[in-house]
Parts: C-alpha cells; structure tokens; sequence
C-alpha cells in the first residue's frame, strides 16, 4: 500500500489555489468547490492507494506554438491534479539534492524551495541566474563560441522509465518511484513517453531527468548552463564545439532516446551570441525607461529650470515603454514568446488598457499567448467598457486562423463569462451552443448557473449521469439555478452516486447554500 501523507494534500491543494492547476488553461470552478468540501475530500484521496491508482479522465488540446505547429498538452482531472502535486511535494526535496548545486548556476531552472503557502520554487523561476551565467561567460574572454541547443518535444518525449530510475538515484523510495513511473503511464493511457505539460509538478520529474545530462557533460569538461531543456555550451574552439554537439547529441540518445531540435541548434561566434541571444525582456524595459529619463532630464536642464510639476512621469515613461516594445514584439517573426508574455503579464500587474487596441488587433499572431491575453483583458476591463471591449475581443478570436481550437475556445468563454457575461449573456449562449461539440455541455452549464437557467438545470438533472465527468461536474454545479427543495433533493442523490468529486461539489452546493461550514 502507499498512500499520500495528510500534509502532502494540504500543501498540495494550497499550491494549487495560489499558483493554478497549469500555466496553460483557465483553473477549472473544481477549486472553488474543493475549497467548502476540504475535509471530507482530503480523507477520501488520503485514502487512494498510489499503487493500484489509474488516474481519471483529462482534457486534451492542441496549443498553437511561436513559429507554427502545435503541442500537446492536457489538463488533468481536480483529483490527479492533487494527488501528482502531492506525489512532486513528496519527491521535491531529494530530486533537488540530486541536481548539481545552485550556486554553479548549472541548472538553473526551478530550484525548490518548499513554502507553507504552497510554494514549490524559489520566486526566482531560475531565468535570471540562466541569463546573468550566460552573459558572464560570453563576455569573460576565455571563449570563442556558443552552442545553443533546445530538447526537442521535450516533455512529451521523457521516458517514464527514465523518470523512476532518475526518482530513485535521487534516493526517493524504489515503490513510490515505481508507482510514478505506472501513474504516468495511466496518464498517456499505456504509451511509456511523455508527462503533462502545464503543471508545476512536473517541473519536479523532468528536472530530475535531466540532471544526469548535466552531470555528463561537467564530467566531459565542458563549460555549460541549462534553462529546463535550453543548453547553452561555451567553447574555445570551433572544433571543441563540434565535439560538444556531438556528445551531448549521442548521449541524449543513448541515454534517454531524446534528440535535439535541428532548427533551434545553432553555433555562435561570441559576439553575435550575446546581440542576437542576450535579451532579457525586464533588463531591456528597464534601459529604455532610463534613455527615456535621461532624454527627459536633459531636456529640462537645458530649457528650462524643472519645478515639481515638471518632474519626469516615471508611470507614464512604463506606459511608453510597453507599447513601444510590444509593438516590437509584434513586428518580429517568429513572435518572440518570452518577451510577448512578460510585457503581458507587466501590463497586468500595471493594471493598464494602453496594450488592449493592439492586442485586440493581432489575436492571430497572439493566439500562443492566449493565457497571457486572457488575464490581461479581463483585469484592464471594467464594467463601463465590459460590452464594447468583449465585442472586440469576440470579433478577434472569432477571425483569427486558430479560431477552430478548443484551446482558443475555452479561454473566449472564460473571458466573457468571468468579466462579460452581463452585458453579453445572448452572444455567449450562442458561442457555447456553436462550441458544443468541441467543449460539450460545461461552459453551457456555468453560464445556467450564473445567469439561473433553471429550466436549462432541470432538463439536466434527469440525465447528468450520462455525461462525461467534466460536463457532469459543470451541470453539478449549476444546480444553485433551482429552487432550495429541489436543489437540495437532487444534490444528495448526487452524493450517493459515488463518484468522490461529485460528492464533493455537492456537498459544496449544500453547505454554502443552505449556510453549513
């Protein structure tokens, strides 16, 4: 037997809440549920036994990438989100052991360092320490030439078998490791390749892989730095480069039956490294706020003497420079990915609607930002623009060439049922009857549920369990659109029916309805 420890749920579940369930789709309403139902769920997924576990259904989506093509992603289930947050929490500490020191600045990505609030990393996701070794190597004068080299499929590609040899050189328990390695597979359903893109937790798995590469390549005498499957390799020579390609291709193979991508493998002469290679979207804000500062200041201290009302904007100099670099984001091809969501993710924290015209403009080359965009409209918009920025955004998805996505799709519904859907409760009905096929009955479900489609919940309720979890889950939920009686009737008919997750939304329902705690 192997079960999960009490404290490994908590945090698990307190991860999750603060960080999301993935860093690629809309955090499923579950949460919120789990959140009035904790106690009774905890004991039932303290009870699962890791070792017989199969996992539950997923969501599975083709997510657009920068320079074309797709990948394969998915959203697991509440409950396995939990349980593989939980089993990472568990291993965290001894696959960081395992790596090479931090201090080397080796493996840069994701150190851990474990928190009470849920957190699983150090708030330095680890780029900085990757982009500072790298610029102190190019410019320390010992080399000649960059090696740059990307993973191919990287997450999609870990072998599972690699994942428990890895878990337990680590020194993690030789059954957990074996269960982790079943648990994985259970999720790719019998395939031994790939583990979930998108959570946090499997940061923990693919690191651990990856540090015997690390190890490799210091034990050859190479000088490198790594960023999740990014390898930057410094070489004196051009011949020592080629050697270094080749080893670290060879033992890719031979070791993991991983190859590298041909595009993204490229040789630099160390001065175009550092032009072409060495940007840093914060580091390049902050230099063109300060050029735009000291032309200010100069300005002033020749024509005139500043008095306090003249003083440079400093908040005005940020809007500025937001605009200026994402529209030159925008204008490079392929779309720079990393700067794209920084200057996404600053507007948000900024709060400011100077990004939302020409975001609005270029959803099409925006799409594999989605997530980014998403949170960004929906913060900057308040109630007075809610219809006409919808609108707005509606007409962009809608002519976009991804249009046909579920991915796109379901972050369209999200955005206008958290910030819109009282202003376009007609469009976004008709938008989940035209997406029904490839969202089926849930974001139907959440918006009964929110504007009191009672009808709608009644006709449901008379056959919920034929549906697939996740709309059955989504009608579940809805029944706060019905009367007390008949809500709280068909709820604990609900809760006898087995499933432990719909057990728990409706226990949710009842006790924050009928006003249990």
């Amino acid at each position: 037997m192997d079960h999960l420890k009490q404290e490994s749920i908590d945090w698990a579940i307190t991860h999750i809440r603060k960080y999301g369930d993935t860093d690629i789709f809309p955090v499923p309403f579950e949460y919120e549920a789990i959140k009035h139902s904790w106690a009774n769920l905890k004991s039932e997924i303290a009870a699962i036994n890791i070792a017989e576990y199969e996992g539950r259904p997923f969501r599975r989506m083709l997510v657009p990438k920068q320079a074309g093509g797709y990948r394969v992603a998915i959203q697991l289930d509440p409950i396995d989100t939990i349980v593989y947050t939980a089993l990472a929490y568990e291993a965290a500490e001894a696959v960081e052991a395992f790596r090479v020191p931090i201090d080397r600045r080796v493996a840069c990505s994701y150190r851990v360092e474990l928190g009470v609030k849920g957190e699983l990393f150090r708030k330095n996701n680890g780029w900085d320490d990757f982009h500072q070794q790298s610029r102190e190597l190019a410019q320390c004068g010992e080399y000649k030439f960059v090696l740059t080299a990307d993973i191919a499929d990287f997450f999609n590609q870990i072998g599972h078998h690699r994942v428990r040899n890895a878990l337990e050189l680590a020194g993690v328990n030789k059954d957990r490791a074996k269960n982790i390695e079943n648990l994985l597979m259970n999720f790719t359903r019998g395939q031994s390749q790939g583990i979930p893109i998108g959570p946090n937790a499997s940061v923990i798995f693919s690191e651990a892989c990856l540090s015997d590469v690390d190890n490799f390549l210091l034990r050859k005498g190479y000088i490198h730095t790594r960023y999740v499957d990014d390898f930057r390799l410094f070489c004196k020579s051009r011949e020592e480069a080629y050697r270094a390609l080749h080893d670290l291709t060879e033992y890719l193979y031979t070791a993991h039956r991983l190859s590298l991508q041909s595009h993204k493998t490229h040789l630099y002469d160390v001065g175009d490294f550092v032009t072409e290679e060495m940007i840093d979207p914060e580091e390049l804000e902050n230099k063109t706020q300060e050029e735009k500062l000291e032309a200010l200041q100069e300005f002033f201290s020749q024509y005139q003497e500043p008095e306090e009302s003249d003083e440079p904007d400093i908040n005005a100099i940020i809007r500025d420079n937001l605009v200026d670099l994402f529209q030159a984001c925008l204008d490079s091809t392929p779309l720079h990915l990393g700067t794209a969501k920084y200057l996404l993710r600053r507007a948000t924290a900024l709060r400011t609607g100077i990004l939302r015209e020409v975001v609005l403009d270029n959803m099409d080359k925006l799409a594999p930002t989605m997530r980014e965009v998403a949170y960004y409209i929906v913060a900057t918009t308040n109630t007075e623009y809610a219809e006409e920025v919808g609108n707005k955004f509606c007409k962009g998805c809608q002519s976009t060439n991804y249009e046909f996505l579920p991915f796109l799709q379901i972050w369209l519904l999200d955005v206008l049922q958290t910030k819109m859907v009282d202003s376009l409760e007609t469009e976004v009905a008709q938008l989940c009857e035209k997406y029904n096929v490839a969202l089926g009955q849930r974001p139907y479900a959440l918006l009964a549920r929110s504007k009191g489609y009672h009808d709608w919940v009644r006709e449901q309720k008379e056959t919920w369990q034929n549906n697939s979890p996740w709309d059955r889950r989504a009608i579940i939920w809805a029944a706060k659109a019905l009367s007390n009686d008949e809500m709280n009737f068909w709820l604990k008919r609900v809760q006898n029916a087995g499933d432990i997750l719909d057990k728990a939304i409706a226990e949710s329902i009842l006790n924050t309805e009928n006003g249990s705690t």
